[in-house]
């Protein structure tokens, strides 16, 4: 029985397009042949240290072509990659590796000293791999490693089905410790290969990374390229200059960004955006967090021939639902209808399916959804219900059938025993020209139970008051979801995936209270 198994693509493709451009990264340029063969020196490698199916393999890593390489090469032999954020420090890193259980890690050199604090906590670990140069930790330097070893592909004596695990993917965390979430080659597979349908990631196209490959939401929008055989161009990671400076010269043709990446790229001066030819895009993925319509106003202005598409997604999933790009105008704030291969329903505390215009929580089942979370089995049975996965998203169908992210059902304020959603007043507020971001909170009010705070950062050089962040909001909310007080801070806390961290911003109030 032929089994849908995550490498295979790139196999074929090592046939199918031996001589074209696989990966561009740092100046290093790599056929398909050249990319696959490669991959099969790490499997190799990973097999001679004695790695087996299902064994963990966790990699930390800054955006690389090695990152491709070790993922691929643990397909191949059934071993389970795990990504760990890059931003992570030590008792993060710990726990990721302990609850993955991970054998061996294989780490970008700049995280040497963090590998370094963490080492005699994790006893599992028996093999390490620096990338870059050689770690104090480290048993092997990465090119020294695999150039011992074969480029010929891995014969495997044991059997492996698209069911089988490939990886484990961390969530990111915004509610505390991140959750591993279980995927198994037929769904990392099948997000390839629908994201390519649903975002027109089609031949002789060349894709652009910037954003975090250890995310799923970079992640999975780079591999369709990997998959149809497109050339993939690597940034180490995001900034904004940068990205305008590879589209230009790579004339790369599609990317993902979050709404904080479009946000930093016009902050820019103009004159400096304008330097860049950007005609080159054909299609921008956006999701992590709401793309407010300023924001939006502002990409499908500067990058004018690329088609817009806007989605949900998780780690846990991949995607579920996208407004296409025929949509971006008439259905503001809006992410759309569900992806080819998923369903979506929105219920009531009680599960009961909430008609169009009230809010419920959204739930998806589908083709593309995790198994499970790893060693977790109450975060587990607290997520799924049968076939149906809910991630605490709040949502709302219009007539129209089109869903929008209305906030996290945790995030949700009750004051006065009304529900308030801070993703309206936030995209209220992100409309003030003084502001550069925004998080709304709920905090404790003796007469309401919660009262909305507004937790503001002006952009710089500006300089406003509590009273005219709130008046800016007369005739734009109703008077109860109006903030009541308003905190300055020079920064939020945020993933790299766009999504506001509220439980680390109640705690920088609470402790500044």
């Amino acid at each position: 029985m032929q089994h849908m198994l995550f490498a295979d693509p790139i196999k074929l493709n090592a046939i199918r397009y031996g001589e074209k451009e696989a990966l561009s990264y740092m100046g290093k340029r790599f056929s398909y042949r050249e990319f696959n063969e490669r991959i099969n020196r790490v499997a190799h490698s990973l097999l001679g240290a004695g790695i087996e199916k299902g064994d963990k393999v966790a990699f930390m890593l800054l955006n690389c072509n090695e990152l491709f390489e070790i993922m691929f090469a643990c397909a191949k032999i059934g071993a389970v990659f795990v990504p760990i954020n890059s931003r992570f420090v030590g008792p993060e890193i710990e726990h990721v590796l302990k609850n993955s259980e991970a054998v061996a890690l294989i780490y970008g050199y700049e995280f040497n000293k963090e590998v370094s604090s963490i080492k005699d906590c994790v006893q599992d670990v028996q093999l390490y791999v620096s990338v870059g140069s050689h770690g104090e930790v480290a048993s092997f330097e990465y090119e020294d490693w695999i150039a011992l070893h074969s480029t010929g592909e891995p014969l495997i004596e044991y059997e492996m089905g698209e069911h089988d695990t490939v990886c484990i993917m961390y969530t990111g965390g915004t509610t505390g410790h991140p959750k591993g979430a279980v995927r198994s080659h037929r769904s990392m597979y099948l997000v390839a290969l629908l994201f390519s349908i649903e975002f027109g990631i089609g031949r002789n196209g060349k894709g652009l990374v910037s954003g975090p490959l250890y995310g799923a939401a970079a992640l999975s929008t780079s591999i369709p390229n990997l998959f149809v055989g497109n050339s993939l161009h690597i940034l180490p990671k995001f900034h904004p200059v940068e990205v305008l400076e590879a589209i230009d010269k790579e004339k790369t043709t599609t990317s993902f960004m979050a709404p904080p990446m479009f946000d930093a790229i016009f902050a820019l001066p103009e004159e400096m955006r304008n330097k860049y030819d950007v005609s080159s895009m054909k299609g921008l993925f956006s999701v992590g967090a709401p793309l407010h319509s300023s924001t939006k106003e502002k990409v499908m202005t500067f990058f004018k021939e690329a088609e817009l598409n806007e989605f949900y997604g998780a780690t846990e999933h991949g995607g579920s639902t996208n407004l296409f790009p025929e949509y971006q105008e008439v259905k503001d704030r809006s992410v759309g209808v569900p992806m080819l291969g998923m369903e979506v329903k929105l219920v009531d505390a009680e599960g009961n399916e909430v008609p169009p215009g009230q809010p419920g929580e959204f739930l998806v089942k589908g083709l593309t959804l995790c198994d499970e979370y790893y060693k977790n089995p109450e975060a587990t049975a607290e997520a799924f219900n049968g076939e149906w996965l809910g991630l605490g998203d709040m949502g709302v169908q219009d007539e129209d059938g089109f869903y929008s992210i209305v906030d996290r059902k945790q995030d949700m304020i009750l004051s006065g025993a009304l529900n308030i959603y801070p993703a309206e007043i936030e995209g209220v507020l992100h409309r003030h020209p003084k502001i550069a971001d925004v998080a709304i909170i709920g905090v404790p009010d003796e007469k309401w139970g919660e009262a909305v705070k507004a937790i503001v950062v002006l952009r710089e050089g500006e300089e406003a008051d509590a009273k005219e962040i709130i008046d800016f909001c007369e005739g734009k909310l109703a008077n109860y979801k109006k903030p009541r007080s308003v905190d300055f801070l020079d920064e939020l806390p945020r993933s790299l995936q766009g999504k506001l961290l509220k439980y680390k911003i109640r705690e920088m109030v609470t402790v500044e209270k």
